[in-house]
């Protein structure tokens, strides 16, 4: 038995599919169709269905995969110790992070090297979703997502991480209304690169012009942050995000015009974990020093002007 055939069927539960799984595992679909007959041959077990129309996993191979789980875990456990005790290090950091709370990671990362002293991190940029099985499998030590997606199941153990703003963004070529605010007719009439419709984040600002009955004016969709930052610095296209999504040390004043839009359901961003009884030390003091950093200050500081040398703004 390997652990790729092992590391193999585990994919296969998640993606449903032997294809699908062969691309996420970097093989062809035979070479690991080849390595599950394989590992069912020296079990003595049938472990995938492939008798039915529809996916399914035997009883049998429900078993196995709970061990294959298990066996995969304590390898990555067992490599992580090796490479702490290598590096002399306190630990490491398994965070996985939706895309437009990337920027709120280094922050948190500062909290835990105040706390730990020098570490290492795996940091992982997923869907709500992504975020949940890999917590699951114990890929991940803690996620960062959006709290109305976190499972309420006493297998989690979810805490609000702070309430997203979304502002509507531009470089200086649009002439923003003077204030903080916009109104969603404004918006509307601006060219705009928005999130694709499945984001949550997206689905919040749709519900936004849903509420004034206006369509807006989109010219592209994208799950791509980079690719809306990008397009919005040309000065062709506005954007609607939360403002976590753009670099909190680095705010764009000067370069960026930012108005918040008035009535907007703001989404909660929530940092979720397993519930266990045994936490290994390392990674309670990351989800410690995650719940005792406060990000709002540095959320909020984004959508304040820049301050000219002689306290003018």
């Amino acid at each position: 038995m390997f652990l790729k055939q092992l590391q193999y069927l585990r994919e296969i539960e998640r993606y449903k599919s032997f294809s699908k799984a062969a691309t996420a595992c970097g093989v062809s679909q035979p070479a690991l169709s080849r390595a599950i007959r394989q590992l069912e041959d020296e079990l003595g077990v049938v472990i995938v269905d492939r008798k039915k129309k529809m996916f399914g996993i035997t009883d049998d191979g429900g078993r196995v995969l709970k061990w294959a789980h298990d066996i995969l875990r304590g390898v990555s456990e067992l490599r992580n110790e090796v490479s702490v005790a290598k590096q002399a290090i306190a630990g490491i950091a398994r965070i996985g992070v939706i895309p437009t709370a990337v920027h709120i990671v280094p922050l948190l990362l500062d909290a835990v090297q105040a706390r730990c002293g020098d570490f290492a991190s795996e940091v992982h940029v997923l869907p709500n979703g992504a975020i949940i099985e890999k917590l699951a499998s114990k890929e991940l030590d803690i996620g960062i997502m959006y709290y109305d997606q976190c499972p309420q199941a006493k297998a989690f153990q979810v805490r609000t991480l702070y309430a997203e703003q979304q502002v509507l963004a531009a470089s200086s070529v649009f002439q923003l209304p003077e204030g903080d605010d916009i109104s969603w007719e404004a918006a509307a009439r601006l060219p705009l690169a928005l999130l694709t419709r499945e984001m949550r984040c997206r689905q919040l600002v749709d519900v936004g012009f849903q509420t004034v009955d206006i369509e807006p004016m989109i010219r592209l969709e994208t799950n791509s942050l980079e690719l809306i930052h990008a397009q919005v610095m040309t000065g062709k296209v506005a954007t609607i995000l939360p403002i976590s999504s753009f670099p909190l040390r680095v705010p764009p004043p000067g370069r960026l015009g930012m108005r918040r839009l008035p009535g907007f359901s703001p989404g909660a961003v929530g940092v979720v974990r397993l519930s266990e009884q045994a936490t290994p030390e390392f990674a309670s003091d990351v989800w410690d020093s995650v719940m005792k950093t406060s990000l709002q200050g540095d959320i909020d500081l984004l959508c304040k002007p820049a301050t000219a040398p002689g306290g003018k703004a």
